[in-house]
């Protein structure tokens, strides 16, 4: 449910907010912020439907506030455990938060999720949000998703829909990202009652995909020992090493999660976050650390870009172009549910989530296949298990060189159906084919990489399916 506050509230919210910034502990984790309410929804990013999500609220917000930057000092090493100091205290920044939470305490699970929103497209987009937002409404999350970079700011600015909302924002560049990302999980604890109409926040969690996992690696190693502003972190579809604090820093080719992490750190990769980044998967699970990765996925998929085009088309007027071959077509999303339900578990109770095999890999270090042409070893979703396609990373676009088509089309993988005799030879009949799914989802669920819904949900695809045709 959406509300447009009266200037009414926002004077008293504005009050509340400089309020809590003075009264709050001087021992506070990192400085703290202004928390402003926007005058009227929608804004960019909007998504809530009041008609079918009306036990959420929705609302965007500005932080802004005087951040740090840092520099890394010491050698920034392959294992991770970075040192880092500030450089300057006192650059500000204005830029935009969006929220979507209950709208009462009976619904909250406690569980805040900020996402570092990804702006590789030039504009503020809620990957982890698109993953996983299905779990998020169900199962009471509070979501809050952050822009921590220059250019996310100057991409909605130039959207002339939005008039002049966003030009008062400001981010002089990205070297204070890391501060602005710690000065909003501070502001969720200690402006709540601004931030998430009065919901007590009990853990908080950081996510980031892509270029914001670069950026949340390098955070995780070397400011939330500092801050320890976070009670966990996952980041979903990394690089070999992370993103410079400053620009004198110089970064090791691979870095792994630093090994005396405090807070526990989940690392989700797909297929072909595994293949471009092979050192990664020599980053070592220990009680703080998991790492999955998942065979068959793509670094974006159709389920992904399915639910970015809802922004991406209504905001920016751009939407998934058609490419050389389908886009893959593997639930990734069903393990980031799956992920973020054992981060939740493994802050609260400490029960860490379960293991899952490494991709095999041949003496080059390539990913090996199966007769199939699909990945072998990883987390196997039912879906590479029980196959009736080849599960692929390599795409291209129809004719388009424009950066977004492109992008689309080399991060969204491919999916090769396979033909009717093939389908057939593997699956006599339509019941056999269901059963072997069945069988395999089973076992996804039992190993904790799905959750039951999405276990339910598979089933009625696999039933649906016109296998064998």
């Amino acid at each position: 449910m959406k509300h447009r506050p009266t200037e009414t509230t926002l004077r008293q919210c504005c009050l509340a907010a400089l309020l809590a910034c003075a009264t709050a502990s001087s021992m506070a984790a990192a400085p703290q912020a202004v928390i402003t309410p926007s005058a009227a929804m929608p804004g960019f990013g909007d998504r809530l439907d009041p008609a079918t999500d009306s036990q959420f609220v929705e609302q965007e917000f500005s932080i802004s506030g005087l951040a740090r930057k840092y520099r890394g000092t010491g050698t920034l090493g392959a294992d991770g455990k970075w040192a880092a100091s500030v450089v300057s205290s006192a650059n500000p920044y204005n830029t935009l938060m969006i929220v979507r939470r209950p709208t009462s305490a009976a619904q909250f699970n406690g569980i805040v999720i900020v996402e570092w929103l990804n702006v590789s497209t030039g504009y503020p987009l809620d990957v982890d949000w698109s993953m996983a937002h299905e779990a998020i409404l169900r199962e009471g999350y509070a979501y809050i998703g952050v822009n921590v970079q220059k250019v996310g700011v100057t991409g909605v600015q130039k959207l002339k829909q939005f008039g002049d909302r966003y030009a008062a924002m400001s981010i002089p560049d990205d070297d204070i990202s890391y501060d602005i990302l710690s000065q909003t999980a501070q502001a969720v604890r200690d402006q709540a009652a601004v931030l998430l109409g009065g919901l007590q926040p009990q853990k908080i969690l950081a996510t980031g995909h892509s270029q914001s996992a670069m950026r949340l690696l390098t955070y995780a190693n070397a400011i939330q020992p500092l801050d320890q502003v976070f009670d966990g972190l996952l980041i979903h579809g990394r690089l070999a090493t992370g993103a410079k604090l400053a620009s004198s820093d110089n970064l090791p080719a691979t870095a792994a999660i630093r090994s005396d992490t405090k807070a526990p750190v989940f690392l989700l990769q797909t297929e072909m976050d595994s293949a471009l980044g092979s050192g990664t998967s020599k980053q070592i699970d220990t009680d703080k650390i998991r790492q999955w990765e998942v065979a068959g996925g793509s670094h974006a998929d159709q389920y992904l870009l399915d639910n970015i085009a809802e922004v991406s088309g209504r905001d920016v007027g751009w939407v998934p172009p058609a490419c050389i071959s389908p886009y893959n077509a593997m639930p990734f999303y069903a393990t980031e549910i799956a992920a973020i339900h054992h981060l939740k578990n493994w802050v609260t109770t400490g029960v860490a989530p379960p293991t899952a095999p490494r991709l095999q890999r041949d003496w080059l270090g390539s990913i090996k296949k199966d007769a199939h042409g699909n990945a072998l070893g990883g987390l196997r979703l039912p879906e590479i298990e029980v196959p009736i396609a080849k599960y692929g990373h390599a795409n291209f676009t129809t004719g388009s060189l424009a950066f977004l088509d492109l992008f689309a089309c080399v991060a969204g993988g491919n999916t090769n159906a396979f033909d009717a005799s093939k389908l057939k030879t593997l699956y006599p009949t339509h019941a056999d084919y269901v059963a072997k799914y069945t069988l395999a989802a089973t076992a996804s669920l039992l190993k904790g990489h799905i959750r039951p819904v999405e276990y339910a949900k598979g089933i009625e695809r696999a039933k649906a399916a016109k296998v064998p045709q």
